[in-house]
């Protein structure tokens, strides 16, 4: 099973088959978001009365275990990482939007990015000579 670790804790975010976060909308709503953890599928699961985004909102990401934010601030502002790890033991940086609707991640390797979404051309100028 890959893993998916909090960069500052290194406590594990996946239970069963979801990445789980604490969030905050900038309105200042919280609640716990459910994420797949399969590179490219934006399904989120989360309680009835947290699911009224804005499409554009920014949402931030917090660590479920020591409550650290989960910003990508050294590629942009609107990023969030974990780490994800193989079964191989490989690790990779994970980045991915805050942008409620917009679909964008990055799975950054040792020389490499890889991009996923249809979103993902927003932020490439952020990893420089990766591409």
């Amino acid at each position: 099973m890959t893993n998916f670790i909090c960069p500052h804790c290194k406590g594990h975010l996946r239970v069963s088959n979801s990445i789980i976060f604490l969030t905050k909308t900038t309105k200042g709503k919280s609640g716990l978001l459910l994420i797949s953890p399969d590179l490219g599928d934006y399904s989120v699961k989360m309680h009835p009365s947290y699911n009224n985004f804005e499409e554009g909102e920014v949402v931030n990401f917090i660590c479920p275990i020591c409550y650290e934010n989960l910003d990508a601030s050294e590629y942009g502002e609107n990023l969030a990482k974990v780490i994800m790890q193989e079964e191989d033991g490989k690790e990779s940086t994970i980045v991915f939007s805050k942008i409620t609707g917009e679909k964008c991640t990055y799975k950054i390797g040792d020389s490499d990015v890889k991009s996923f979404g249809e979103h993902s051309g927003e932020y490439d100028s952020a990893f420089g000579d990766l591409f």
